[in-house]
């Protein structure tokens, strides 16, 4: 059962962005936003320090509804107009740092090396000095350009990069991205809280001697994907990209006092997230086993071609649990 459709009395993408595309608007919703409180239209426009009293009004009406709401208090923040203040302040729609590649103190999952990073488009493009890592690159330009494969790229707002080291700045995307597929693979879109759909591409005839396999570029026979039905956001990865929300899985990390949104606590089993075994055990119908281990202890998610996890095993060395 699913709900009704809801009704769709609020603005097209394209008067959205008119209504906001003007600086004297954009300063309203940046005052209301710091204020925190209501505001009597004499206190808004006097803290804007806009000069003609009608014309200010005509700017506040065209916000009044969708982005700033009317209370008996005075005029209030409404979460559309919040939204559009956190992505100005973010830099999302106005910044674009470069950071150029650097080495970290962070290790490399397979083979202990320092992870390098740099950044670009929103981007923390993680390195391995040393190893194939996690799959084969594409020719991006100079930028991204190694000898090695890379570990994979995460999300960061501008404003994540200011005042940052690179260990800092990948610490911060880790934090920022798990939040994000922690929901993802919870089903929910981290983006507009639509349902997300799950899926797995296996590379059927897999080699991955060598790092990664020269057929799919990849260290990994199965990518996972994620997709929104709603605003179609997509990505695709490792298993956790599906997995880091299943219950087995967090309470597995939590036994050994790691967190997933708190990097110092994974210094237990550095990578044990990225680092793990894969079988594919069938094709028809689809069945993969994923081992999680820390020290001698093994946590098997086997999984079918819906992403749903279908069976789980413990090993901590001695005996199944």
């Amino acid at each position: 059962m699913t709900t009704d459709e809801p009704s769709t009395s609020g603005l097209s993408p394209d008067e959205a962005f008119a209504l906001v595309a003007d600086e004297t608007r954009l300063e309203i919703l940046r005052t209301l936003a710091a204020a925190g409180e209501p505001l009597a239209f004499s206190t808004l426009f006097e803290r804007n320090d806009y000069d003609t009293r009608s014309n200010f009004s005509y700017h506040l009406g065209k916000l009044e509804g969708h982005f700033v709401s009317r209370t008996d208090e005075g005029y209030a923040l409404r979460q559309a107009g919040r939204r559009v203040v956190e992505a100005v302040i973010s830099g999302t729609v106005t910044d674009d740092p470069v950071v150029r590649r650097a080495p970290t103190d962070r290790q490399c999952p397979f083979c202990s090396a320092p992870i390098e990073v740099s950044y670009e488009q929103e981007r923390v493009e993680m390195y391995c000095s040393e190893c194939a890592g996690v799959f084969r690159p594409e020719d991006s330009g100079e930028q991204f350009a190694t000898d090695f494969g890379t570990l994979g790229a995460i999300s960061l707002p501008p404003a994540g990069v200011r005042g940052r080291t690179p260990t800092e700045l990948k610490d911060a995307a880790d934090v920022w991205t798990n939040l994000d597929v922690l929901a993802t693979s919870a089903g929910v879109c981290s983006r507009c809280s639509g349902t997300i759909e799950h899926s797995v591409t296996v590379c059927e005839n897999h080699d991955a001697s060598e790092g990664v396999c020269d057929r799919c570029d990849r260290r990994y026979a199965v990518r996972f994907e994620v997709e929104c039905a709603a605003c179609h956001y997509d990505n695709s990865g490792i298993a956790v990209v599906c997995l880091l929300a299943e219950t087995e899985l967090l309470a597995f990390l939590t036994e050994y006092g790691m967190n997933p949104l708190v990097p110092e606590t994974r210094e237990r089993a550095p990578g044990m997230l990225a680092n793990y075994g894969e079988e594919v055990r069938s094709l028809d119908p689809l069945r993969v086993a994923l081992t999680f281990t820390v020290d001698d202890d093994a946590l098997t998610l086997t999984i079918d071609e819906d992403v749903s996890v279908v069976d789980v095993t413990r090993d901590r060395g001695s005996e199944p649990v």
